[in-house]
């Protein structure tokens, strides 16, 4: 068991962001320092929602289809999205929707989570709805086409990358571990070592996932209650207890990318025990540790 010796729960308390919108699956969170509002997709009904970092002026757009996730385009206005079987660019106001690429499918598999690279890339991971086969594959997606890099997995979650671009973090989420792999500047990966494994009484199973400005990695616990922070080893830091079952995912953001806003899903829970109705809320705990902007994609 690793442990920091001064490990233990956050001083820091969240609150609740989102007074209206209560996501089936809410996952993907990603900050527009341009515009300061916070983006977040709701996968199971296929919304894209958003506010501002103080939960004002919420709003959602009805997608058509399940929507893993959104990443920011570098220059041109709104998102590279990950669709239920493609990858498509994605404007608001109106709404259209591009395909750029089509996602390899077994019978039962979507896009799940994603975020892009330092160097503008878009990777993306697929999840096997059925919750039985290993058929969740991570992508890289540039000028060059979409090219399968790691896998297979049952759920893949993140990715996170370190603020220096130079590692890349993702999650097997079944398999309850999150790995760490070198990234190369031409998009490579090294073989994965592991990161953590949550092999904890009580942590649940390790979800999406963030680094901060000093290289810890910020991770969601799915069953858990709580987003944890590790440092640059693996090793617990700090957690911060949530009152969901369920978080999902989390970034920073905020004027001064100190606030870490946290997704929650309401999937699988029963009514009874979804205390004050707050399953698939988004919360926001302000920091003394800041994150960066998010890596917009470069196509």
């Amino acid at each position: 068991m690793r442990v920091a010796p001064h490990a233990g729960r956050s001083r820091h308390t969240p609150r609740l962001l989102t007074r209206a919108s209560r996501a089936v699956l809410g996952e993907g969170p990603v900050w527009d320092e341009r515009a300061q509002i916070l983006y977040w997709v709701d996968i199971e009904r296929g919304e894209l929602h958003h506010c501002r970092a103080d939960g004002s002026a919420e709003s959602s757009w009805p997608i058509g289809q399940k929507i893993g996730c959104v990443a920011l385009r570098a220059d041109q206005p709104g998102f590279i999205a990950g669709l239920e079987c493609s990858l498509a660019y994605l404007t608001l106001n109106p709404l259209t929707m591009t395909p750029v690429a089509q996602v390899p499918q077994s019978a039962h598999t979507r896009c799940n989570d994603g975020k892009c690279d330092a160097q503008g890339r878009f990777w993306v991971g697929t999840y096997d709805q059925s919750n039985s086969e290993a058929t969740g594959w991570f992508y890289r997606f540039d000028a060059r086409g979409l090219v399968s890099m790691l896998g297979p997995y049952v759920c893949t979650n993140g990715p996170a990358f370190a603020p220096d671009g130079r590692i890349m973090y993702c999650v097997d989420s079944y398999g309850k571990t999150v790995y760490r792999h070198d990234l190369t500047p031409a998009g490579d990966l090294s073989e994965g070592r592991i990161f953590r494994r949550f092999d904890q009484p009580g942590w649940g199973f390790p979800d999406g996932l963030t680094c901060d400005a000093d290289g810890c990695v910020w991770i969601a616990h799915w069953g858990g209650s709580r987003v944890s922070r590790f440092d640059p080893a693996g090793e617990l830091i700090e957690f911060i207890e949530l009152p969901v079952a369920q978080p999902t995912s989390c970034t920073f953001g905020g004027a001064d990318f100190k606030r870490l806003f946290v997704t929650s899903a309401a999937s699988g829970i029963d009514p009874g025990a979804n205390t004050g109705g707050l399953a698939g809320a988004v919360f926001a705990v302000d920091l003394d540790v800041g994150g960066l902007p998010a890596a917009r994609f470069g196509g």
